[in-house]
């Protein structure tokens, strides 16, 4: 059986991150689309995990990188933060890996950040994303946005989970 860990992103990881970052399939489930460069990623890393804003790790599969899985805007005061990720590696793909790395990462959130919330953005049109934030516990509130990208509209929901709610 295949292992999921996760460990922190460093600048080694560069190359991965942006191969994966620019491929049209992970693009296109993201709301932000812009390519990624060499200096916008460690930019990113510089400005964004370094100063604690974003906690970043690397997912492995076997102890390959396989994607990436973050909390973003974490705010202390509210105890929340954004939650986001992508598999990069499609060998990687409808294994779990998106779901054993959620749950990685939010046991993080909860036991090490101390967070009480976990909130996400998904597009309503990508039901296996859906049903893996599900399986990590996720659910929908309730809540939604249509965004322009690349001049088409799309709804986004939002989906939460509370730390009282985490297994």
């Amino acid at each position: 059986m295949s292992e999921v860990k996760i460990r922190p992103i460093t600048y080694d990881d560069t190359e991965d991150i942006i191969r994966w970052r620019n491929s049209d399939y992970v693009r296109s489930r993201f709301i932000d689309q812009r390519l990624f460069t060499k200096e916008s990623h460690e930019y990113w890393l510089k400005n964004f995990v370094e100063t604690g804003k974003v906690a970043q790790f690397m997912i492995l599969l076997d102890d390959e990188p396989v994607g990436s899985v973050y909390l973003r805007d974490i705010d202390h005061d509210e105890k929340s933060a954004e939650y986001g990720i992508f598999i990069g590696e499609e060998s990687a793909r409808g294994k779990h890996v998106g779901t054993k790395a959620a749950k990685l990462i939010l046991s993080y959130a909860f036991n090490e950040l101390k967070l009480d919330k976990i909130f996400l953005r998904v597009y309503k049109d990508n039901p296996g994303a859906i049903k893996s934030y599900e399986n990590a516990g996720f659910k929908k509130n309730g809540r939604s946005e249509d965004v322009e990208v690349n001049g088409e509209v799309r709804e986004v929901i939002f989906m939460e989970l509370e730390k009282k709610d985490f297994e």
